[in-house]
């Protein structure tokens, strides 16, 4: 069975899989380097509107250690918060690979959330939807290349299940102008 992430705040996530702090002053320096985290990467429409809440989500975690995908269990009530909690996972969590009984590397899911708290001294104005309608945000999907001209370097590319669907499209009608221009197999005279 996989472990529940649970997070107050999405620096908990990094420090949550070392171990975390082990006595209270500890704790409390680590508390308010997670809301320093969670201000600085705050969105910026929902800080001016004053929003904030908790949001669910789920991380597949694959044998490698990184998240290929992000996706939003639990809404906040608010588009942005929901929107930024899987970005900010795929861009700065740091998970270690999940194992099985045997200690081998397994793909896996964990749940947790993030609670989105204004910074002291910001504005709480706003009121989070009451709907259960809220439209749900797209899957964050990350993908590892090796970097060209590299054998061991990485690039890491996360994007929404959406945008990764236009990107495809976009090559495959790419490749078909490509191919009835007369490129075929890297030749442009379409000979072998």
């Amino acid at each position: 069975m996989v472990p529940l992430l649970l997070l107050a705040s999405i620096p908990s996530l990094l420090w949550a899989a070392e171990g975390g702090a082990t006595n209270v002053s500890d704790q409390m320096v680590q508390d308010e380097k997670n809301g320093q985290f969670v201000w600085k990467y705050y969105p910026p429409g929902a800080l001016k509107r004053g929003e904030q809440g908790r949001v669910g989500f789920t991380l597949t975690i694959e044998p490698t250690g990184v998240i290929s995908t992000c996706d939003v269990t639990e809404s906040s009530g608010f588009k942005a918060l929901d929107a930024e909690t899987c970005e900010i996972m795929a861009l700065y969590a740091q998970v270690k690979p999940v194992r099985n009984s045997d200690g081998r590397a397994i793909r896996a899911q964990q749940a947790g959330f993030i609670n989105w708290t204004l910074p002291p001294g910001a504005t709480r104005v706003a009121a989070a939807s009451t709907s259960k309608t809220m439209a749900k945000p797209d899957k964050m999907i990350c993908r590892k290349d090796i970097t060209t001209g590299s054998l061991i370097a990485t690039t890491k590319m996360c994007m929404r299940q959406s945008e990764w669907e236009r990107s495809t499209e976009q090559g495959k009608r790419h490749w078909q102008e490509m191919q009835g221009k007369g490129y075929t197999n890297g030749d442009p005279g379409g000979g072998s």
